[in-house]
């Protein structure tokens, strides 16, 4: 009986493929191909086990393929004399067992075998199998081991989970002394353990849903290292679904949404939410990740600003021709100010180098929140000196910081008043410093004169619009 299962199996071996293709059919030993069957387990729960029942017939996987025959060493003549028919399949009523999970690389299993009739194998039985790929690979031969079967028809087997990560399908099929054989096939799984990737970054921690034009929208961008199955929403603080905002049954890479701060009602919400992104690989091992985002109630409005400063405080830099003066204060009842005096220190009429006196002067703004301000207004205060009788005159200018080139130039002459020197309705480009996060936005104007002129400044006035959030 051993010398006939041994030639049959070579026998076998030379008819079938070396790996077998990864389906559900599988070469069969016996002479009559028609008389296969395919045997599929049944979908099987998660959680559960997978229980695989044989078919009707005895599908034998192929075994590693051997080398030709030595003709000498084995006349044709000598094989045929050995050579006997295989054993017609029979249906023993095989069940087998493999575990769910699917087990994790590397490690050693447990197959289960539950035979109805034993009594049909025989006394002797052996296990043969393989584990493939899901490209019909295999990294080990077949492998055969003696089983032992109890009372009830029931033994067990030891396998060991391929390293390499991938999906895998345990097949093959046991043989009694008696030369019946029964095959079987069972889906393992995939042996991937691995959570997948999920990177998320935001555009805003903090925006403002209300349609001004600031901050309206947030964005957030998703990145998965492998081919995934995901959703992504907003959601409270203990998982509530706010908004809805997309998933895919099958993505890999990077993928940006936009949160506008509306919930799936449509209606505006604030507080604190996070984007929260669920997903699961083709192995079936899932990961979630949140990033927090706070939508506010708050919205941009128009806030006024005015100053009133003295000609000290106003002053950054000043020029002063060799036959000139900047007289500090410009009367003693005006605290702060600057009199302007020019040639009053030669007896000629001096070049207008020497009589020229300029002031520079700035003025700190609030931040607007967008950058944006209106309504720019900038006046002073001053006029011809007292007890002087001469007709005077002072020039101004507002420059723009860009070129620092004068936008604009007025000319003042004798009555002491509050006089306009700048009134403008968009004064963005006059403003130095709108976006700056370490210098204060900023006005800068000057002040001069030359051509023998005296004029006294006290105060500066500034007025502008500027955008916060309330």
């Amino acid at each position: 009986m051993r010398i006939r299962a041994l030639v049959a199996a070579a026998a076998v071996a030379l008819i079938v493929p070396a790996v077998p293709a990864f389906a559900t059919e599988t070469p069969s030993p016996t002479t009559d191909p028609s008389e296969a069957a395919t045997v599929e387990p049944a979908p099987t729960p998660d959680g559960a086990e997978e229980t695989v029942e044989t078919g009707e017939t005895d599908e034998r996987p192929p075994a590693e393929t051997q080398p030709e025959p030595d003709t000498e060493a084995q006349p044709e003549t000598q094989a045929e004399t050995l050579v006997e028919e295989p054993t017609e399949p029979v249906r023993t009523g095989l069940v087998i067992t493999v575990p769910t999970p699917t087990p994790a690389p590397g490690t050693t299993f447990t197959v289960t075998y539950d035979v109805e009739d034993p009594t049909v194998l025989g006394t002797t039985i052996n296990a043969t199998w393989w584990i493939l790929a899901s490209d019909g690979t295999t990294q080990d031969g077949p492998q055969t081991t003696p089983i032992t079967l109890d009372a009830d028809g029931v033994g067990t087997i030891q396998a060991t989970m391929p390293a390499a990560i991938g999906a895998y399908r345990f097949w093959g099929y046991i043989e009694g002394d008696t030369g019946a054989t029964e095959s079987y096939s069972a889906d393992l799984g995939s042996n991937d353990v691995t959570k997948p990737g999920i990177t998320l970054s935001r555009s805003l921690s903090t925006f403002y849903p209300y349609p001004d034009g600031y901050r309206d929208t947030m964005s957030v961008k998703m990145t998965f290292n492998e081919v995934v199955s995901y959703t992504a929403k907003v959601v409270t603080e203990g998982g509530t679904l706010v908004r809805t905002l997309g998933s895919s049954s099958s993505f890999q890479g990077a993928k940006t949404y936009t949160w506008n701060g509306y919930n799936n009602a449509g209606n505006r919400v604030s507080g604190i939410y996070y984007i929260r992104v669920d997903a699961k690989d083709v192995a079936g091992n899932a990961n979630a990740a949140r990033i927090s985002v706070g939508a506010s109630a708050k919205k941009l409005t128009w806030k006024t600003y005015s100053k009133t400063l003295t000609a000290s405080d106003a002053l950054n830099y000043k020029y002063v021709g060799s036959c000139s003066t900047l007289k500090a204060p410009a009367r003693s009842d005006w605290t702060g100010s600057r009199g302007l005096r020019s040639n009053v220190r030669c007896k000629a009429p001096a070049t207008s180098a020497r009589a020229t006196v300029h002031t520079e002067n700035v003025k700190c703004l609030p931040k607007s929140v967008d950058g944006n301000y209106r309504n720019l207004s900038l006046k002073h205060y001053g006029g011809r000196p007292k007890g002087y009788t001469k007709d005077v005159y002072l020039v101004t200018h507002v420059l723009r910081p860009s070129d620092w080139t004068s936008r604009q130039r007025h000319q003042f002459g004798n009555s002491i008043k509050w006089k306009t020197m700048a009134s403008v309705s968009t004064p963005n480009s006059l403003i130095q410093n709108r976006f700056s996060t370490q210098y204060c936005p900023a006005v800068w104007w000057t002040a001069g004169l030359n051509s023998s002129s005296r004029y006294d400044v006290w105060k500066y006035s500034v007025g502008i619009q500027y955008r916060v959030l309330a």
